[in-house]
């Protein structure tokens, strides 16, 4: 008996002194900085130009702790060795494509990640469901990154991307919101992701109507008013 007895004790010394230097080992690590002391979320140098405000949503639902300078530093990104995995996914994710400081990554190889299920990573969805991308959310996101290049690529070259100006606003066009989408939105993004969009609040479908205007189309006061009452419908 007594030598059975033995092992036993010699097993629970083991696993005391396991479980002892496992937790040292987790306390030296707090001291270490990488991880904790370079959280920072500088201001945005060059924001990526959106003009969807669907895709943008999404992009900061799913995107924006790794690729943008707006990161959520919870508790949990100070703790070690979680915090290790956190900074190298921030780092990484900044250095190929930061939405607020935009390297002009193009939009084939954006669209060539999000529709393979490389981005949002698997690590990131398994603590943020809410970030996993639907087959409709990965389109919205791929065509709105699309439409902010194009526009970006307008705003570099002085906004000459258009071979001729935007139609003058015509009073048949003025009540058919459908008609008006068509004509003023389709030079520079597909006419159907506006006749797509919907906007949550009449503020919110202005927004994206005023924002159109500084680019330049031309939507009379008659033609807004008809765009408000459609994207809030």
């Amino acid at each position: 008996m007594a030598s059975t007895a033995r092992p036993r004790r010699s097993w629970k010394k083991i696993l005391l002194w396991a479980v002892g230097i496992a937790v040292v080992v987790f306390v030296l690590i707090q001291f270490v900085p990488y991880g904790r002391a370079s959280h920072s979320n500088p201001s945005a140098a060059n924001p990526f130009p959106w003009t969807d405000p669907q895709a943008e949503a999404i992009a900061r639902e799913s995107c924006y702790d790794c690729h943008s300078n707006e990161t959520e530093w919870w508790w949990a990104t100070n703790i070690a060795p979680f915090s290790w995995l956190v900074q190298r996914d921030v780092d990484e994710g900044r250095r190929n494509l930061n939405f607020s400081d935009w390297n002009r990554l193009p939009a084939a190889a954006v669209q060539e990640i999000v529709n393979e299920g490389e981005m949002p990573p698997f690590q990131y969805t398994l603590i943020h469901p809410g970030a996993k991308l639907t087959d409709a959310e990965k389109q919205t996101l791929v065509q709105g990154y699309e439409a902010g290049v194009a526009a970006g690529s307008g705003a570099s070259n002085g906004g000459q991307t258009q071979s001729s100006p935007t139609p003058a606003p015509t009073a048949s066009a003025t009540s058919d919101p459908v008609a008006i989408i068509n004509q003023r939105c389709s030079t520079c993004h597909p006419a159907d992701q506006a006749l797509a969009f919907r906007a949550g609040s009449a503020a919110e479908a202005q927004a994206l109507i005023d924002s159109m205007i500084q680019r330049g189309a031309q939507v009379s006061t008659d033609e807004q008013a008809a765009l408000v009452r459609y994207f809030t419908q």
